[in-house]
C-alpha cells in the first residue's frame, strides 16, 4: 500500500497496512541532520531536502506545508508570542469602532472587502501550487488557519482589548466575527477548487487557539452564542462536499469539543494531555454526520517526545492506538512544533515502532496512566 492510498483509505474508514503518520513541524537543524543522516554542510546546501529526507527516514506518509529550520540557526525554536506591550494602544473601542463600519450584509462586506478577497484567493492558490511541489513524493495534507471565523483578534487588537470588548461590545465582537466567516465562506470555495485539482486528501486541518491550560479563555456560552454559529456558517462549503475538518487542539479543549463538531469539524489535532485532553472521550464522539472522529497526534511535544526513554514513547503509541481501537481514525502527528530538546532518536522510535504494527492485529494493551511518571534526568 503506497502513501497515497494509506491516507485515502484511512479518511474513508477502510482497512489500512498500517497508521499513516505525518510529519512536517520539526525544528532543530542538528535533529533534522541526525534523521536525514547527513551532514550540515549537506543540509545547508539544500535545506528542504535535508527536512525531506529527515520526514522519509521517519517512513512519513504525508506532510503538513513543512517547517524548513534555519541552516544558520542551529538553536532555533518556534516563535509564535504575543505580547501585550506590543498592544499598549489598543483598547475595546477599537473592536467597536472596527464593528460600525462593517456594513449588515454579505453583499456589503463581499463589495467593500473585494480586493481583500482577490488577494486573498491568489494567496491560497498560489499557496497550494507552492506546497504541493514543496512536499515532494509526499502526500500535501491541506492546511489553512484562515477557513473559520477568525477568533484570534488578540492577534491583531491584544488580550486585554480583546476580552475586554468581549465583555462590553459583545454585538461587535460577534458583527466582526461574522464579517471573517462571510469572508472565509467565499474563499473556502477556492480550497474545495484546488483539493480536487491536485487530488489531495479530502480533509482540512485548521482550527484557532481559543483555549489555554485550564479551557477557553471566554465563556464557553459566548463562543456558542456568538462564535460557533458564524464558523459553522463559513464552513459549510467543506461539510457538505464531504470535506473532513481537523480542529488543531493547544491546551485544554474539552469543554467545547461537542461545540467544535456541531459547527462542522469532525476530528482533532494535538492533544496536551497534561492539560486533561482525553482521546478516549474524544474518540465516543461522531461527526456531524455521524463520522467516525479522526485523531491527528500521538506524539506528545511537552513531556513524552522530549523528556523521555524509548519505552515512554513506545507507550504513548500504545496509548493512542487503544484511544483509537487500534488506530482507527488516526494519522501519527506530532501535538505542536518539535523543538531541538527532542532526542533524534526518541522520534525515530515512535514512528517506527508504530510502523512496525499491523492495525488488523492489535490487540489493547495495559492501560497505562498518563502523564507518565516523571523520571530524575
Amino acid at each position: 500500500m503506497d502513501r497515497k492510498e494509506r491516507i485515502f483509505r484511512q479518511l474513508a474508514d477502510e482497512p489500512v497496512d498500517r497508521v499513516p503518520m505525518l510529519g512536517g513541524w520539526m525544528l532543530g537543524t542538528r535533529n533534522v541532520c541526525e534523521l536525514a543522516e547527513i551532514r550540515l554542510e549537506e543540509y545547508r546546501a539544500d535545506p528542504l531536502g535535508g527536512a525531506l529526507k529527515a520526514n522519509r527516514n521517519l517512513l512519513v506518509d504525508g506532510l503538513v506545508p513543512p517547517a524548513v529550520p534555519d541552516p544558520e540557526n542551529l538553536d532555533e525554536i518556534r516563535q509564535g508570542e504575543i505580547q501585550e506591550e506590543s498592544f499598549a494602544d489598543c483598547d475595546a473601542d477599537d473592536l467597536y469602532e472596527y464593528a460600525q463600519g462593517i456594513g449588515d450584509t454579505e453583499e456589503e462586506v463581499l463589495s467593500r472587502r473585494a480586493a481583500d478577497l482577490e488577494a486573498m484567493e491568489k494567496g491560497i492558490r498560489d499557496s497550494y501550487a507552492m506546497n504541493v511541489e514543496r512536499t515532494g513524493d509526499f502526500v500535501l495534507i491541506p492546511n489553512d488557519w484562515g477557513v473559520s471565523a477568525n477568533f484570534t483578534l488578540f492577534a491583531i487588537y491584544g488580550y486585554e482589548a480583546f476580552l475586554e470588548a468581549i465583555a462590553l461590545y459583545p454585538d461587535e465582537v460577534e458583527k466582526i466575527f461574522w464579517e471573517s466567516a462571510v469572508l472565509a465562506r467565499r474563499t473556502n470555495y477556492v480550497h474545495l477548487e484546488l483539493i480536487e485539482k491536485y487530488d489531495l486528501p479530502r480533509m482540512m486541518f485548521t482550527g484557532h487557539d481559543i483555549c489555554n491550560q485550564v479551557g477557553p479563555m471566554c465563556s464557553p456560552v459566548f463562543l456558542r452564542e456568538r462564535y460557533w454559529p458564524h464558523s459553522k456558517y463559513a464552513l459549510e462549503p467543506f461539510v457538505e462536499a464531504g470535506i473532513r475538518l481537523i480542529h488543531h487542539c493547544d491546551g485544554n479543549v474539552m469543554p467545547i469539543v461537542d461545540d467544535m463538531i456541531a459547527a462542522g469539524y469532525s476530528g482533532f489535532q494535538g492533544f496536551q494531555y497534561e492539560c486533561g485532553v482525553d482521546p478516549f472521550e474524544l474518540t465516543k464522539r461522531r461527526g456531524p454526520r455521524g463520522e467516525r472522529i479522526i485523531l491527528m497526534g500521538g506524539l506528545n511535544i511537552t513531556r513524552t517526545l522530549p523528556y523521555g526513554d524509548a519505552q515512554d514513547q513506545k507507550n504513548d503509541i500504545d496509548y493512542i492506538m487503544d484511544a483509537t481501537d487500534g488506530g482507527k481514525g488516526l494519522f501519527l502527528f506530532t501535538s505542536n512544533v518539535v523543538g531541538p530538546e527532542t532526542p533524534p532518536e526518541n522520534q525515530r522510535t515512535a514512528y517506527h515502532y508504530l510502523a512496525s504494527l499491523n492495525p488488523a492485529e492489535w490487540k489493547p494493551k495495559a492501560p497505562y496512566p498518563w502523564p507518565w511518571e516523571q523520571k530524575e534526568r
